[in-house]
């Protein structure tokens, strides 16, 4: 895994003056939590915009193991105080790699947890079980439990967040579920298996525990994760999406069916 400490160096040479912080945030930025699969997300702070073909450099110095943003410090500060969930997980779950006197400042700053953060958080729990879905019916279990993970933790947050509190890390995640006993079950299952794998003979239970779990801390009911699977068997699904209408959540899924003519599916899950 990349060594985090050195990635400001070249942001200095490329950017100079006007780089004013480093942040990484998510899994890769806490230790206990990261694994190969974990993405290195870094949040770059500037104190004036940068030109496209600039942030074309920044990626191509850091390379494509490195998921960058470019904000300038006013366009951050706004999000900050409009509850965007990037400036929660930069400011209060981030590591700072960089840093000047204005994000110093910055620091001190508490983002509102607000229908903002928490529709946020909603949806990101639904793009993910498409996501792990996906990855599912492609043949990549190990991507399959990472994303399953990943929505796990976003509802977890989701969740939190009525309480006025946001879990970052998988020991706080896991202690804000400790009046929801299956759900904290789950949780370690499908966390121990994005870190040590998982069998495939458990792969579907693990998985459908995992993605009910998340509904379930949505506020909604269960889902027979078999039967929908058992849908696109000898298809070539193309993209899976989770959308809610009306109270309602449907699957939308598009691709080939066995015959590879093309197909469009939306079917109500709960």
């Amino acid at each position: 895994m990349m060594a985090l400490l050195p990635i400001h160096e070249p942001l200095r040479a490329l950017l100079g003056d006007n780089l004013c912080a480093v942040v990484a945030f998510g899994s890769y930025a806490r230790p206990k939590d990261a694994t190969p699969l974990s993405e290195l997300n870094v949040l770059i702070l500037v104190r004036k915009r940068v030109p496209v073909d600039v942030r074309g450099l920044i990626s191509e110095v850091l390379g494509p193991q490195v998921s960058t943003l470019v904000l300038d410090l006013e366009s951050f500060r706004k999000l900050a105080e409009e509850g965007e969930y990037l400036a929660h997980e930069v400011l209060k779950g981030g590591r700072v790699l960089y840093s000047e006197r204005e994000f110093d400042e910055l620091l001190k700053v508490d983002p509102p947890i607000n229908e903002r953060t928490r529709q946020y958080l909603r949806k990101h729990t639904l793009a993910c079980i498409a996501l792990s879905l996906e990855n599912l019916l492609a043949g990549r279990p190990l991507w399959s439990v990472n994303c399953a993970y990943k929505a796990m933790r976003s509802a977890a947050r989701y969740y939190s967040s009525a309480f006025g509190k946001l879990p970052f890390s998988d020991g706080e995640i896991l202690e804000s579920l400790i009046s929801l006993a299956d759900v904290a079950t789950a949780f370690v299952r499908i966390r121990d298996a994005r870190k040590k794998g998982a069998n495939v003979l458990e792969l579907l239970d693990l998985l459908s525990d995992a993605y009910n779990a998340s509904l379930k801390l949505l506020g909604l009911p269960s889902v027979s994760w078999g039967d929908v699977l058992q849908r696109f068997r000898g298809c070539y699904v193309a993209s899976i999406s989770l959308e809610e209408e009306h109270g309602a959540l449907h699957l939308v899924a598009g691709g080939l069916d066995p015959e590879r003519k093309p197909f469009e599916l939306r079917t109500r899950l709960c």
